[in-house]
Order: C-alpha cells, then structure tokens, then sequence
C-alpha cells in the first residue's frame, strides 16, 4: 500500500462513499472543500504571492484514486441488482402462469355452481308463487270470514264488537280495515238483501247508520284539526282523509275541506268608468288598458294555497285541486268576465272585441302561469289538471268565439269604423260620386282593350259593395234618429292619410285578435278582413277619392287636384305594405287563400294606377287645348313689327301657365313618374311652338321680339332641370335665328345645329316667314331641293 502525506480527510472520504456521494454539494462546493487547506500554505518571492501547486495535485490524486474505487464498487453493485432483478423477473412470470391456472378453474367452478343454482331457482318460483297465491287467499279467507261475521253480528243484533273496537282504535291500520270492511258490508248488505224481508233492510239501515256515525266522528276530528290557522294538525287531516277515501272515496271529506278553505274574493265591483269604455270604443285609440290584473294576481296567489294545503292532507291531491280549479272558473272568473262582456255588447263591436281579446289573453296567461307551477310542484303528473284549466279556459269564451259568433262581431267592428270615414266622404262628394263618371271611363276601357274572357269581372263586389252601401244608408238613418252631429264638410271632401291609418291600424288590430282568438280559422278569416279592407273600404273610400279628383280635372278650373296624386301613392303604398306584411304571411301555408288575397289586391291596385293614367292623360289632354288657346292670342303683329316690347301676351300667359302645371305636377309626383311627365309636357310645348312659328310673318325687329319669348321658354324648361328637354329646347333659338340674320348667312346657318337635321321642307316653312323673303329667288338662294 502506497502512503502519501496527502491522503484525504475522513470526512471527505465519508463523501465520496455509494450510500452517500458528496452528500448534495455541487462539483464546485466539493472541489473547494478539498482544497481550502491548502490557501494557507503559500508563501512570498520578492513580495509577491506564491501559489504552491504540489498539495493541489496530490489532493486531487486521491480524490481521483477514491473516485476510481468508488466507481468499480458501483459497477460491481449494479451487476448483482440486474441478476436478482432478472432472478425476480422470472420467479414472478411463474406465479402468474399459476395464479392464472387457478383463476380458470375458479371461473369454471363458478359457471357450474350458477348453472345449479339457477335450475334450483327455476324449481323454486312456482313455490313461491303458489305461496304467495295460498298467503293471499288466507288474507282474503280471513278477510271474508270477518266480513261474514260481521254482517252476521248486524243482522243478528245490529252491532259488532270487533268492528267498533277497529273503529275506536288509535292505530291506523285499524281504523282503515274498519272503513274497508263498512264499505265492503254494505256492497254485500244490498246484494243479499230481500225487500220482501225486513230483517235484511234493517240490517242495510243498521250498517249505514254505522258508517255515517263514523264519517261524522271522524269529519269533526277533521274539522277541529284544521280549526287554528297558525298550528293545523296536517298528520290528523292526512290520516283522517285516508279512512274517508278508503270508506267512500272521500267525497264529503273532499267537500267539507274545500267549502272550508273555499276561494272568495272581496266584491269590489270596479267597473270601467265613461271614460275608459270610451277610449274602448275610439277606433283611433290604442292606449286602452283591461285594469283586472289585481285581481287574477289574488286567485293565484289563493289556488297556490289550496294546492300546497291539498298536498299535505290527501294522499292524492288532484281530485281536490280540480274541484278547486272548476269552481274558481266557473264562479269567480265567469262573473267577472261575463260582467265586462255583457257591458261591452252595449258599448259598440269595436269595444266588445277588444274587451274579449284582453280577457282572453289575461285568463289565458293566468292558466298557464298556474299550469307552470303545478309541473313544477310536481303536483299534475299526469297533465290531468292542465287538462281541466285548458278546458275551463275555454269553456268561459266559447259563447263569444264559437260559431262565427267573434268573427261577425269583429266584421261589424270594421264595418263601423269603415263607415265613419266613408259616410263623411261620400256624403261631402256625394253628387260626384253618384255620377260614377270615372267608373263609366274605366268600363269602356276595359270594353275596348280587354278579351271578353279577361274582363276585370265586378259581380262578386258590386254584390257586396251594394250590401255596404245598404249597411251605410241604415246608419245614416239611425244616426238621424240619434240627432247624432254631422261632419264638417269641408274637412271630409279630400282623401285623408290619417283615415287609411285609422282603417289599417284596426285590420291590424283585428288580425291579431283573430289569430290568437280563432287560430284554426285565421286563414278563411284573414280573406275576409282583406275584402272588408279591398271592397268595402279601397273601392267605397279610393275609388270615390279617384272619382272626386276625376271631376276635378274634367272641371279644368285648376290644377289643385294634381296634389291627390301623391296622397292616392301613398294610401296604396301603406295598404300594399299592411297587406303584404300583415295578411298574406297568415295563408302561407294555404296557396288557394294566398292565391286569391294576391289577386284581389293586384286587381285593386292596377285598376287604381290604370285610373290615375286616366287622369294623368285627361290632364295633358286639358294641357294641350289650353296651351293652344293661350298661343292663339298670339297677334300677327308681335313678330311684324317697328318697336321692341317686352314679352308678348302670349309668351307671358303660356310660362306662367307652366310655371303652374310644373309646381303642380312637382306637388304631385316624384322620381321617374315625375320625369316623364314632365319630358310630355315639354315636348307637346315643344311641338305647339313649333307649328306656331309657321303662322307668323317675323321681320328683323320680329325676329328679336320672338328670340326674347323664346328665351323666356327657354329659361323656364331649364328650371325643370331636365336636360334632354333643355337640349331639345335649343331648336327653337336656331329657329329664331332664322328671322334674325341677314339673308347671305341663313344658307349657312340651316346646315348648323338642330336644323341641319330638320327636314328642308319644314326649315322652308320658317324661312318663308321673313318679312323679306321673295319666292323668285328663294329657290336658288336658298339651294334648296
């Protein structure tokens, strides 16, 4: 063994050991450990540091020397753990072939002892069942034996002991066999008896007696029970109620309990006042309001104390509730409802309507909030009381909606409303509107343009409309009788847009009520409305608005009746877009209905924009022969003459007469209607001017009269600010022209402009106007061919 003076310290020796190597130091910790010895051991050359590394080297020698040893221990070590992991490895894959052997066996072991006891059980069920049937018979045996007995002991001496000592019992289970055996005696009481033996009948009597006695007893016990409020002896109800159900099926425990805790609410009577059936009764009027909340906001509040009470006293509460539920529609709820119906009736259809779809849709809410909490107490499993609050629900209206009886009422409704508006109208227009002066255009027009087979046919709605005329006339009669006020004419002789929305808001009204009302029926019903809307109200209050304005224009005093136009758009834009929106998506899934409610309000609609095209038409046609007539006072002098004036007579009458028609026109029409027009209006100016100019001898000073009337057209065709019209507009400049320049320079002005296009005939009609035109020359001047 080699010695050195260097040899390690026992406690670093203990670090580099396998158990324990370096005991957690790091590489550096460990390197300064074994070498902190050794800082002191230097020394100074000529004032300078000495590091001496010999003890470094030979510390870090052994160290090497130790770790060397270290190493070949731990290699050695872990040979050994790999052959005893490898001895493991094996002896445990043996004792898993084994244990696995054993576990087969167990399972098959296992399967035989199923199969055995399974066979056993198959031989033992008949057992049990046929004990089960011998124990049920015994019951029913023993049962029948005490039954006998008992009618024996009632028919004998009118009594049985063990039947009353069950009765008195403070047990349960014997006051239930006691109410059992009463009901079975009598069932057998009755069967066995014989009228023509008194004993048997007095043994029936005997046996009622009892059982009454018993029900009395135990009713007051349960009327005491429930006596205090603040401590109600719910476990003596309960148990009271389950002798009574097995006695008689508890009817009068059911009843003597609901008449005790009955639903009653305070006669409050809190009618409607004037004021409110008035607002009822305004068509115009949406803001009305059913003030009965507060009370179904009680009744809730009470049948959701009876129900929770039922549940605690009946085994079964259902049939408890339901008598509950029955006598609070049919007493409470129908009084109230009936009282606001019957008042209703005598305010007007329109109040009677809304009255009945407020209440119908309160009750209607009302149900299903109670229907929601008894699914949620889970006291209506089976849906029977959501049964009997649907049909009580609907047995309150059903002589209101049923059999037409709602949907007459809510046409009389719109009959109403519709005859207020109409009857003001017609009866401020009603000489125009008698001459039917427009109908009988639109007849002939539909004679000329239309096959006999395409015909617009009116039969259907003359039919109809002639029945609405009739249901107006007999109110005007009864409002004569009432001494009822009459309109003011002058503010009914005009088309109103606040009418159509008064219409329009009560067929919306309608159809909402009707759809919640009759669902089943909102399709035929919703065709109807829009007839009502159509015939009786477009063509009746439209069609006479049209005719008024077609009077108006064949009057030809002004041009105010241009400013229905825009009103008659609108009227049948908002009906268009109620009808789209509102009536048409209701027979969606009813193409015949949908089909027809499209045809009845295009046929309305073309038939209104083919009379407005009359209109229109007849109005330029009234254009045309003023306009001519304005022109005709043209004098011959105006062009021919010595002195410049201003505008001629004529010039001033026509541009203020186109100022006119054009704010008229503007007031009536827009977008591209109001373009076209006005492009005729222009070009018919146009062409009278045009041919005006050919009758006119012009000199020099002529000429320049009749450039300033041109200018004067000019300038009011260029306020219409439509350039194709200011464009064509130019011809009439160049005409002017014409008269102005010298002779030498009109062959080279007809071959410029506008008229290089005019044909040379007519340029030579203008040409030969002027003053100074001589025909010996013209031709070869002119060159013209």
């Amino acid at each position: 063994m080699s010695f050195s003076i260097y040899e390690l310290d026992e406690n670093i020796k203990k670090l580099l050991t396998v158990d324990n190597y370096l005991n957690g130091l790091s590489v550096n910790d460990f390197i300064e450990e074994i070498s902190k010895d050794h800082f002191l051991k230097g020394a100074e050359v000529n004032n300078k540091a000495y590091l001496d590394p010999k003890p470094y080297i030979r510390t870090f020698e052994s160290t090497l020397r130790e770790l060397k040893q270290l190493q070949a221990e731990a290699n050695e070590q872990r040979v050994k753990n790999e052959r005893q992991v490898d001895s493991y490895e094996l002896k445990h894959s043996e004792n898993v072939l084994e244990l696995n052997q054993q576990i087969d066996e167990a399972t098959k072991k296992f399967d035989i002892l199923d199969t055995q006891i399974s066979d056993v059980s198959t031989r033992i069920n008949p057992l049990g069942n046929t004990l089960n049937k011998i124990t049920n018979s015994r019951d029913r045996s023993l049962e029948t034996i005490f039954l006998i007995r008992a009618y024996h002991g009632f028919f004998m001496k009118e009594q049985y002991l063990p039947l009353e000592t069950l009765k008195n019992s403070k047990k349960l289970d014997d006051k239930l066999k006691c109410a059992k055996t009463v009901r079975n005696l009598l069932n057998l009481a009755k069967k066995v008896s014989d009228e023509k033996s008194p004993k048997s009948m007095k043994c029936i009597t005997t046996i009622e007696q009892f059982g009454e006695t018993m029900e009395k007893e135990l009713l007051r016990k349960f009327e005491i029970a429930s006596e205090d409020e603040d401590d109600i002896d719910f476990d003596m109800m309960n148990q009271i109620a389950q002798i009574l159900f097995e006695y008689n099926e508890g009817i009068n425990v059911i009843q003597t309990f609901v008449i005790k805790n009955d639903i009653v609410i305070e006669n409050e009577e809190k009618s409607l006042d004037e004021q409110e059936w008035a607002l009822l009764a305004d068509s115009r009027r949406s803001d009305f309001k059913i003030d009965e909340q507060a009370t179904f906001d009680t009744l809730k509040f009470e049948i959701k104390s009876r129900a929770r009470i039922s549940k605690k006293v009946f085994a079964d509460p259902t049939p408890v509730i339901k008598i509950f539920i029955q006598r609070m529609y049919a007493q409470i709820i129908r009084n109230k409802v009936t009282s606001l119906l019957q008042k209703s009736l005598s305010v007007s259809p329109l109040a009677h309507v809304r009255v009945l779809h407020s209440l119908y849709t309160l009750v209607g809410d009302f149900t299903e909030q109670i229907k929601d909490y008894l699914t949620t107490e889970e006291l209506d499993k089976d849906q029977e009381l959501s049964a009997i609050l649907d049909q009580s629900h609907s047995d309150l209206f059903v002589e209101y909606i049923g059999d037409n009886v709602y949907f007459n009422r809510e046409k009389k409704n719109l009959e109403e409303t519709i005859y207020g508006i109409i009857h003001q109208f017609n009866t401020a227009n009603e000489n125009i509107i008698a001459n039917k002066s427009l109908a009988a255009r639109l007849e002939n027009l539909d004679n000329v343009q239309k096959p006999e087979k395409d015909r617009f046919s009116f039969a259907s709605e003359k039919k109809r409309m002639n029945q609405f005329k009739q249901y107006v006339t007999a109110k005007l009669k009864d409002r004569t009788r009432n001494s009822e006020p009459e309109p003011t004419f002058m503010e009914c002789k005009s088309l109103n847009v606040g009418n159509v929305e008064t219409v329009l808001k009560s067929v919306i009204e309608s159809v909402a009520r009707l759809l919640e009302l009759v669902p089943t029926k909102s399709a035929d019903y919703a065709l109807e409305v829009l007839e009502i809307l159509i015939i009786d109200f477009g063509k009746l209050y439209i069609g006479a608005g049209l005719e008024v304005v077609y009077d108006e224009c064949k009057k030809n005093a002004s041009l105010d009746y241009l400013s229905s136009f825009n009103t008659i758009s609108e009227l049948l834009f908002l009906m268009s877009s109620c009808i789209k929106r509102i009536i048409l998506p209701i027979a969606t899934n009813i193409p015949s209905i949908k089909t027809r409610m499209s045809n009845m309000v295009n046929g309305f609609v073309a038939q209104c924009e083919i009379s407005l095209n009359v209109i229109l038409n007849d109005t330029l046609d009234h254009f045309r022969v003023k306009l001519q007539s304005q022109l005709a006072k043209q004098k011959k002098r105006d062009f021919n003459c010595n002195n410049i004036e201003d505008d001629t007579e004529a010039c001033e009458l026509v541009s203020n007469y186109l100022v006119e028609i054009h704010s008229s026109i503007v007031s009536a029409m827009n977008g591209a209607n109001l373009e076209k027009i006005l492009i005729k209006i222009g070009m018919e100016v146009l062409h009278q001017l045009l041919e005006h100019y050919k009758k006119f001898t012009v000199n020099s000073i002529g000429g320049i009269v009749l450039t300033k009337d041109v200018i004067r057209y000019q300038s009011v065709i260029d306020g219409w600010k439509i350039p194709e019209l200011s464009e064509q507009f130019q011809i009439l400049r160049e005409i002017g022209n014409l008269f102005t320049v010298q002779t030498d320079l009109v062959n080279s002005l007809v071959t410029e402009g506008q008229l290089a296009n005019m044909k040379p005939y007519t340029v030579r009609q203008y040409i030969t106007k002027r003053a100074d035109f001589n025909p010996s020359y013209a031709d070869k001047f002119f060159k013209f061919k």
